[in-house]
């Protein structure tokens, strides 16, 4: 199921559709394991090293897909701390799947976690997000 959010997001640079530079990613909620989900290939312009996604542009997606998954559960919230693990490095034009959840929620603090995957399914890199309701 796409989810749609508020037409306040369309500047956004990952979501946003009116956003000419950006990436206007779609999202979909996996009810079954309770994630959202996002599936694209990095264009060249992306690249850090040679051939290499930008691990910039890595973490951005990570933390989008956290926040994205605060937002289905009716929390606006904002990053306050991301934790990242870079496995195996994501390359320019390789499909990849983002995945993320929110996995405990305490008062204003929203503890979330997500997970890039490859397209044989290894796992290129992995996230633990705070975010903070506002």
């Amino acid at each position: 199921m796409k989810l749609n959010y508020d037409p306040d997001y369309q500047g956004c640079f990952v979501c946003g559709k009116r956003n000419q530079r950006g990436l206007r990613l779609d999202f979909t909620k996996d009810p079954e394991n309770d994630e959202i989900v996002t599936r694209l290939a990095f264009p060249p312009e992306m690249q850090g090293f040679e051939r290499i996604v930008h691990g910039g542009f890595v973490s951005m997606l990570l933390d989008e897909v956290m926040a994205k998954a605060c937002l289905e559960k009716g929390i606006p919230a904002v990053t306050a701390k991301i934790e990242l693990r870079f496995k195996k490095p994501v390359l320019v034009g390789e499909e990849i799947e983002v995945r993320g959840k929110v996995v405990e929620v305490q008062g204003k603090k929203v503890f979330t976690r997500a997970r890039c995957r490859g397209s044989s399914g290894e796992i290129k890199a992995l996230a633990e997000g705070l975010f903070v309701h506002v």
